[in-house]
């Protein structure tokens, strides 16, 4: 096979999507694509990458590249012009998971993060440590790694640079349990061929594809009983979904969490991030400390030793590379920030990731006014199957604003969730909450109603000890509501 074989990424704008890209151009392939619409981290990584994409879905688009393969995005489906023609003239194609596991699983020892939430983050750890400590992995996360810059890379490339000492036997893959194609609707994880396997917690997720709790364990099962004898399977104490599959485990079991394998103890909550002491039942470890926040990435990060530590690592190698992580763009990522006020980028969705997020940043910042803005924009937050437990969710935050589902046309309205119910009920509790359709609606709103009139560029109320903090939860873009919060403050400024 020529290494300038041709491949063409259906649905390239997608993170994970466009960083398969870039791990297929570091291989020495041609890589082009095409997306309905290529947004940032997507479309920074491309452009830097050099890497040409087609911002349409069109039949002339593959005329004019000529690809050996086409890698399938799970986002496409039936009807979609490109998918078609691909079909129609019998291009050879797979799916982004068959890409991974047939030109980057192959031959080395994977190690496989999954779990409904803090895949990412641990992933990015996880891939860090190793390329720390010099073991050169092949990584792809669902993230950029601040610290590379990246969430990819090709173990043989760094391996040159490191000689002999470097051993590039391990790929380091955030396994997803969404479906994989429109062909093939098992979860991604399952061709990844775990040899540490990592359930982090489970929890009900992407109703779309399993409409209750069990049917996303049984997802999780089949994971668990593809890791050899000889691999690992590693799994959180404290969920409880997540310790039941022990059973089905044919290989060694390491857990995290309380009475776990490791577990952490003596947490603090700092501005700069979290430390704690990591204990072996009852032999502490040392302690760790890390620019995350929150008591989730607590248990990302005990995850991560565990893995490291089955990769060959010493806690002391483990330790300084977790002290080193800048951590993951779009994870409570503070993306500007002056005397009296933040503005954060966060990805959480689910209501367990926006419960966590908030709580986190309410640890962290006990005394500074938290404003959140929530967007629902996964299949499931469009949803009402989450309706009533999003109440819970916010109870950290003193202001909320709640959009419209996002193209809320596409979810029958019998299961449509509802963002004035939801702010109808968080108003009951006491919490100050607005239901406002856009992203235009919430600036304004926060224009109006939260900005100091004789102070500009400082929010009512918001002094240097007592500051304001503005999370963004969306999945997606917002219609640019980041740079429009920006704007709004840095005019006056």
């Amino acid at each position: 096979m020529p290494k300038n074989k041709k491949y063409y990424l259906l649905g390239i704008g997608g993170i994970a999507m466009a960083n398969l890209a870039g791990l297929l151009k570091q291989k020495g392939y041609n890589v082009s694509g095409s997306d309905s619409g290529v947004f940032d981290p997507s479309a920074s990584t491309l452009k830097n990458l050099k890497i040409p994409y087609f911002n349409s879905y069109k039949s002339a688009n593959l005329k004019k590249f000529k690809p050996d393969i086409v890698v399938i995005g799970n986002a496409i489906s039936r009807g979609n012009e490109e998918l078609e023609y691909i079909l129609n003239e019998q291009i050879p194609y797979e799916s982004m998971p068959e890409t991974l596991k047939n030109k980057f699983v192959d031959g080395k020892k994977s190690i496989v993060i999954t779990g409904t939430s803090g895949k990412t983050t641990t992933t990015a750890l996880i891939a860090w440590i190793l390329h720390f400590n010099k073991l050169s992995p092949t990584f792809l996360a669902g993230g950029v790694i601040k610290n590379l810059d990246s969430g990819f890379g090709y173990g043989p490339r760094y391996a040159k640079g490191y000689g002999k000492a470097s051993k590039d036997q391990y790929v380091v893959l955030e396994g997803d349990e969404y479906n994989s194609s429109f062909y093939d609707a098992c979860a991604k994880f399952i061709h990844y061929k775990p040899f540490i396997g990592i359930v982090n917690n489970i929890e009900q997720d992407h109703v779309d594809i399993y409409p209750t709790v069990e049917d996303i364990i049984k997802a999780f099962k089949r994971f668990v009983k593809l890791i050899p004898g000889n691999g690992s399977l590693i799994l959180n104490k404290d969920n409880p979904n997540s310790a039941g599959l022990a059973s089905f485990a044919h290989s060694k079991i390491k857990t995290f969490g309380a009475g776990g394998d490791i577990s952490a103890k003596n947490i603090s909550f700092k501005e700069t991030g979290i430390e704690f002491e990591a204990y072996s039942g009852k032999n502490k470890l040392g302690k760790i400390k890390s620019r995350l926040f929150g008591s989730h990435n607590a248990e990302n990060i005990l995850a991560a030793i565990l893995a490291s530590m089955e990769a060959g690592l010493n806690f002391s190698k483990i330790s300084k590379a977790i002290e080193k992580f800048k951590g993951v763009k779009r994870r409570l990522e503070i993306i500007y920030q002056n005397k009296t006020f933040k503005v954060i980028d966060d990805f959480g969705h689910n209501p367990e990731k926006v419960a966590a997020s908030l709580s986190a940043l309410r640890n962290h910042y006990p005394k500074h006014r938290l404003i959140a803005i929530f967007e629902p924009r996964t299949a499931s937050s469009r949803r009402k199957i989450f309706q009533s437990k999003y109440v819970d969710s916010f109870k950290s935050a003193d202001i909320i604003y709640i959009a419209e589902p996002y193209k809320k046309e596409d979810i029958a309205p019998a299961e449509l969730f509802s963002h004035q119910r939801l702010v109808t009920a968080l108003s009951k509790n006491g919490l100050k909450a607005h239901a406002l359709a856009t992203a235009d609606d919430i600036v304004a709103h926060l224009a109006n109603n939260y900005l100091h009139q004789k102070k500009p560029g400082v929010f009512r109320g918001s002094t240097s000890e007592n500051p304001t903090i503005i999370v963004v939860m969306t999945s997606g873009d917002f219609d640019g509501i980041h740079q429009k919060i920006l704007d709004l403050v840095k005019k006056y400024l």
